[in-house]
């Protein structure tokens, strides 16, 4: 009797313990997708949410020749983390620092160039800036949606 009072116990307080914290940039997909620039010299692609986790990769091209590469990850939490791979070198970790329905900023004083990472979502293009963490050396990029093969 005794053992099953406190089996009851504890089941009912893992049932009412509150769950973890959701991950706020996971509510929406709004990034996930194949993007390039309306050049077509860079092309960007995000995975739907994977239990939280966004996975991309960027390519940068001149003419039909690949001349950069990165490889990136968003990982959940409370406050999402940007991990870029340029080159496959990495992680360098970027904490966001604004997070709103269609946009997300992330940021790392400490990392040399860029410092600052936004993306955000205008209508039918993904937008992105990088930048030093004052906003300085700003570029700017925008994206539209990949024609698929």
């Amino acid at each position: 009797m005794i053992r099953s009072t406190i089996s009851l116990i504890l089941l009912s307080a893992c049932a009412s313990a509150p769950s973890a914290t959701p991950n706020p940039f996971s509510q929406s997909d709004w990034l996930t997708g194949c993007w390039q620039s309306e050049d077509g010299g860079t092309r960007e692609t995000w995975s739907v949410s994977e239990g939280g986790f966004y996975f991309g990769h960027s390519v940068v091209y001149q003419g039909d020749q690949a001349v950069f590469f990165e490889q990136m990850r968003i990982d959940p939490g409370e406050t999402p983390i940007f991990n870029a791979y340029p080159r496959g070198v990495g992680p360098s970790p970027f904490p966001a620092i604004e997070l709103a329905e269609n946009s997300v900023t992330f940021a790392n004083a400490e990392h040399d160039y860029p410092q600052k990472i936004s993306y955000w979502r205008d209508r039918d293009q993904l937008r992105a800036t990088i930048s030093l963490f004052d906003g300085s050396q700003e570029n700017a990029f925008t994206f539209v949606s990949c024609a698929t093969d």
